[in-house]
């Protein structure tokens, strides 16, 4: 469902608390509309499942619905304002939003109804292409998502040095050895996953989790689940902080993807839940991205190599998960590199 701006400034309002109409209609941005608009407005979205209510009348309190949080999206320069505001109280990690996401469909008929297209298209192309095709897009393919997932998280290598680094293992040009063994991990995890596509199928495990982070963080970071608090720059998020509730929320996580049915719930969840849980120190992000992949090759899907994605929409989707709960947003930069995958490769 596409929000009206007014929508969207409910949406805003109902995600911080359960709110009556009055409580609405004293909103600042919502106070030149009249009862009557507001009114027609929650109407749509109880009626299309993003709101609902509890109590009657003008005592009754309106709320996003878990089905709400999955499907919204909200304007990246809106999310930007809200994440600008120092003073918005902080959050933790919800054990709720795992079962929801197991118990509800992650994307809407229509997204999935493109997504089947997106994988149809690749899958043709896989299918017809000859072996050395597929095994040049295959490395294009590395050479992007390692260069991409190395940007997102400050690498100053460009594209063509990855393309060198890999190929011909020539150096950057002024490049510290920490970004060339990042840029090279993340080649290094990914022959991991194309090797092992079994443990991707459908029996993911915790341990298959922890050596794709090992191989991302070798030489750079430490192994493990971590054993203490981690912050998140920028964000008032606040992970879990016990080693054993880590280890168990992972477990759930897995558990929750390899029962899905959906390839493409099986790498959102990847793709964004590692990040939420923050199982470890340091690349949290990073293994969420290639395990992503690594469930989507298993499936000879479409790789999401997010070489069209700008640094600055990647983190705010992921803050509007983080701290608000909202998925649509991730399921956006997904659903546009699925489009932007069976467009631009040749497998």
């Amino acid at each position: 469902m596409k929000l009206s701006a007014r929508q969207e400034q409910i949406i805003i309002a109902l995600l911080s608390s359960n709110r009556t109409l009055p409580d609405l209609l004293a909103i600042p941005l919502l106070k030149d509309s009249s009862e009557r608009t507001l009114q027609r407005d929650l109407g749509e979205l109880i009626m299309t499942g993003f709101v609902d209510r509890r109590g009657k009348a003008r005592a009754s309190t309106y709320y996003v619905t878990p089905r709400g949080k999955l499907q919204t999206d909200l304007p990246e320069p809106t999310l930007e304002q809200i994440f600008a505001n120092e003073y918005r109280p902080p959050t933790t990690y919800d054990f709720a939003r795992l079962e929801t996401m197991a118990s509800l469909p992650l994307f809407s008929e229509e997204e999935y109804h493109q997504l089947d297209e997106y994988h149809t298209v690749f899958l043709s192309k896989l299918k017809n292409a000859s072996p050395d095709i597929i095994r040049r897009e295959r490395e294009r393919i590395s050479i992007e998502l390692a260069w991409k997932s190395s940007q997102l998280e400050g690498n100053t290598y460009t594209l063509l040095e990855t393309e060198s680094l890999i190929k011909n293992k020539t150096l950057g040009k002024g490049r510290t050895p920490e970004e060339t063994s990042m840029i090279l991990n993340h080649k290094k995890a990914l022959d991991f996953t194309e090797q092992n596509r079994e443990l991707f199928v459908r029996n993911l495990t915790p341990q298959t989790v922890i050596e794709l982070h090992k191989i991302l963080g070798q030489g750079l970071i430490s192994h493990g689940l971590r054993e203490g608090g981690v912050g998140i720059t920028g964000s008032i998020y606040r992970p879990l902080e016990n080693k054993y509730q880590l280890h168990e929320e992972l477990n759930r996580l897995c558990r929750v993807i390899n029962a899905k049915s959906s390839v493409f719930d099986k790498a959102l969840l990847a793709f964004v839940f590692i990040c939420y849980l923050q199982p470890f120190n340091d690349g949290n992000k990073r293994t969420g991205r290639i395990l992503a992949n690594g469930l989507l090759y298993a499936h000879d899907s479409f790789p999401l190599s997010l070489r069209a994605v700008s640094t600055n929409t990647y983190k705010v989707a992921m803050l509007a998960f983080y701290e608000l709960g909202i998925l649509g947003n991730a399921k956006q930069v997904m659903l546009y590199q699925a489009h932007f995958a069976a467009e631009n490769y040749s497998i």
